[in-house]
């Protein structure tokens, strides 16, 4: 099974923060370090919040996804049948209809 994120080049460490959330950080989390992070929101169509968090050296250290997990292929986004739905309905009323329409209108005006 492998996990979507939308920009795996310029995060080095992802982590699973709830069952709707993915945080991305830039850099490898270590102790006594201000790291900048992103959270992906997977069911909300990929939205994300950006932040900043701090480990000091008490902190657990969050422990990363495999880079065998994460990937950047959108076939595995979790909307992806979402957006082929609005692409059939834009083709079929946004080109198949109106192709129809203009094609019968000048078939008859023609003759």
């Amino acid at each position: 099974m492998k996990i979507y994120m939308p920009d795996i080049t310029n995060y080095k460490c992802f982590v699973v923060q709830s069952e709707d959330i993915i945080r991305a950080y830039e850099t490898i989390p270590r102790n006594n370090t201000n790291i900048n992070y992103r959270d992906y929101y997977i069911n909300s169509d990929y939205i994300y919040r950006d932040g900043t968090q701090s480990f000091s050296q008490y902190t657990t250290l969050p422990v990363c996804l495999s880079s065998n997990v994460v990937t950047d292929d959108f076939y595995y986004r979790l909307d992806f049948d979402k957006i082929l739905l609005i692409f059939t309905i834009i083709v079929i009323f946004g080109i198949l209809i109106p192709l129809k329409i203009f094609s019968r209108i000048f078939k008859r005006g023609a003759l």
